[in-house]
């Protein structure tokens, strides 16, 4: 027992030796100072008392060694902080005493490491925010003491604040300014048998708030600022049929007829809702991006059907919020309620300006929360890093370099002349490292060169920065050239498909000599393609392609074979072949004439005169005698003359 001394500082190993130390009382002190492994040493020590101190904040630095303790007390030190992971070295702790020290706030891993606690006393602090699952590293607690603290909030506003604690039997809330309890406040707290809401000036309780504490046996409530409006009209019914162990004080305050009764003295039928004398928010603070060094104004409007005067608080991250230019505007509309708006002027704002805003309206009968606003401050990307333009060669690898900066950080993205098209994705050749801010293009090929874009993008807008990569490679052949043969008059074509970065000119030579480019010669296709037309004798040889770039030369050959053409026929011998065509053409039209006059004559036959028949056509007779002398023998006339008479050549007598 060191109690009541003047230490100011704890070295480490201070009681190495004293293995078997078990209580280690250090009391009314000055210590301001716990050094590293301080209490190294003590490994069988279950008690160690440092209340009335100067401490802090706790480290898990000085506490190094104790992993049998299993109580600790720092009441009325100056406790602001603890580590994280500042308990991962007395993991035996069972009961922790931090009363009437300075923490403002449980976040969800101050009690890490903490599964066997039992016992928590947290009195006399500034705790005004505990986090949803702050208590999940507790699960064997069975007492929590939380009197006289400003957790209004998180009764009032905040759901499953407590979830983890099945197994808590004590809760102390004194004294926390609370005003109104949700139906979702001890949603977790299956095995209370405590509450004691004390010293609070409770207003309203939503209907079920104790629904899950089916063990509650000790409830201790003293507010007469009850408003017993239809709201409240089950609380009465409740509190008959609970059976508690000390007398329930709830007072109504409004209204003004029911002022001062007990809720349990005023008959159902007057729990009405005539008007609304508790704060309402109509108008919630909005979400807002802006960028750094920019201004942001949150508005919040709240109305009362009461002209009692109402406040309007801003919380930030739900904590007390002090910063900014905070104005409010209060008026009394036609006599009758009361309306309040406020606004925060956030100038110049900066990255501690980021977080969640809500405005706290209150009055005498209540309490009410707006909706968050999260403030988000954007940074416009800027490069650190941009990538230059580079030249590789085929086969080697191509490296570009870009890197942003802004808020929140820049997503980069790559482009290839203007599109999403890699040729080096689809092959698996390209590779981005995240962590380097590098991309890469391996085994590079001619189809990689183009323009690189690299865009940094955030909230707040893009920029681009672009690269050229050029890639170089030597001249060489798409294919070999390749011999050729070609009959004399027809055309040719010689091909010297060329593939080189930079482009390849073309030189052509003949025989070892230089091309000479006559009329029957063209050159296409980038002089890749050499057309001779009407080829001649004297066009066969040895063709020479040459390329060449700033890389080195290629050569290529193709061996030309001109076959003469077969003997023709001249002029004369076609004219003479044509006269002959047209000779044999009269006479062969002239036999066919013969054969057909032949053949229709033979068909006609021989003329022969009988008595009783003329074989002729009725026009070709003549009748010579007179009308009267019908018994006259008729005359036969040849007409010779006639233009149906064929030519004397042609004809016959009979």
């Amino acid at each position: 027992e060191l109690n009541r001394n003047h230490f100011t500082e704890i070295e480490g190993l201070s009681f190495l030796g004293l293995e078997g130390l078990s209580v280690l009382k250090l009391r009314h002190n000055s210590i301001r100072t716990l050094l590293d492994g301080a209490f190294w040493g003590l490994k069988n020590m279950s008690t160690l008392q440092l209340d009335f101190n100067n401490i802090t904040s706790i480290t898990k630095g000085w506490l190094y060694g104790l992993s049998s303790l299993h109580r600790l007390t720092l009441g009325s030190n100056h406790i602001s902080s603890i580590e994280e992971d500042g308990w991962e070295f007395c993991q035996q702790l069972m009961e922790l005493d931090l009363s009437d020290n300075n923490l403002e706030a449980i976040e969800k891993e101050t009690f890490e490491h903490l599964s066997k606690l039992q016992k928590l006393h947290l009195n006399k602090n500034s705790i005004t925010y505990i986090a949803e699952g702050a208590f999940n590293s507790t699960p064997a607690l069975e007492v929590l003491e939380l009197n006289s603290n400003r957790i209004s909030t998180t009764i009032e506003d905040m759901n499953g604040a407590f979830v983890g604690l099945n197994r808590l039997l004590r809760f102390g809330l004194a004294s926390n300014h609370i005003k109104s309890i949700t139906k979702k406040a001890f949603m977790g707290l299956d095995k209370v048998k405590k509450l004691d809401l004390s010293n609070n000036n409770i207003t309203s309780v939503q209907e079920n708030a104790f629904s899950s504490m089916s063990e509650l046996k000790e409830l201790l409530i003293n507010t007469t600022s009850l408003l017993c409006d239809c709201r409240l009209k089950w609380f009465p019914a409740w509190l008959e049929k609970a059976v508690f162990q000390t007398p329930i004080i709830a007072i109504c305050a409004y209204p003004e007829w029911l002022q001062g009764k007990f809720v349990t003295q005023v008959h159902p039928g007057k729990f009405t809702c005539d008007d609304f004398p508790n704060p309402r928010i109509t108008e919630d603070p909005m979400t807002q991006v802006a960028l750094k060094g920019g201004n942001v104004t949150l508005h919040c409007k709240a109305v009362s059907s009461s002209q009692v005067k109402m406040t309007i608080l801003w919380k930030k991250d739900n904590l007390d919020f002090q910063g900014g230019n905070i104005t409010n505007f209060a008026r009394s509309p036609n006599g009758k309620g009361t309306e309040h708006d406020s606004f925060v002027y956030l100038a110049n704002i900066s990255d501690s300006d980021t977080g969640k805003y809500q405005c706290v309206a209150s009055n005498n009968y209540g309490t009410t929360y707006s909706l968050k606003a999260k403030i988000s401050v954007l940074i416009f990307p800027t490069f650190v890093k941009t990538p230059g333009n580079i030249t590789v060669k085929t086969k080697n690898t191509a490296r570009l370099e870009c890197a942003a900066r802004g808020q929140p950080p820049p997503e980069i993205a790559w482009q290839k002349d203007g599109g999403n098209d890699f040729p080096a994705a689809r092959e698996r050749r390209m590779h981005v490292m995240p962590t380097d801010d590098v991309f890469f293009i391996l085994n590079v090929k001619t189809v990689d060169m183009g323009t690189y874009s690299c865009t940094a993008q955030n909230q707040a807008g893009v920029i681009t920065a672009n690269a050229s990569l050029t890639v170089e490679e030597p001249p060489s052949f798409v294919k070999p050239m390749e011999n050729k043969e070609i009959i004399a008059g027809e055309p040719i074509v010689l091909e010297c498909m060329a593939s080189g970065s930079p482009k390849p000119r073309l030189t052509w030579r003949k025989d070892g000599r230089d091309l000479i480019v006559t009329e029957r010669h063209f050159f296409t296709a980038d002089d890749q393609l050499l057309v001779i037309v009407d080829t001649d004798l004297s066009d066969a040889g040895s063709y020479e392609c040459e390329m060449s770039n700033t890389l080195g030369k290629e050569q290529g050959f193709s061996q030309l074979s001109v076959i003469p053409a077969s003997p023709g026929m001249n002029e004369s011998d076609m004219t003479g072949i044509i006269i002959i065509a047209v000779v044999c053409c009269a006479v062969g039209t002239s036999i066919v004439w013969v054969v057909i006059i032949y053949q229709t004559r033979k068909r006609m036959g021989i003329v022969e005169v009988r008595k009783d028949e003329c074989p002729y056509p009725s026009t070709l007779l003549s009748a010579t005698a007179a009308p009267d002398d019908k018994d006259s023998a008729p005359h036969l006339y040849l007409d010779t003359n006639s233009e149906h008479s064929t030519g004397s050549k042609d004809s016959g007598t009979v």
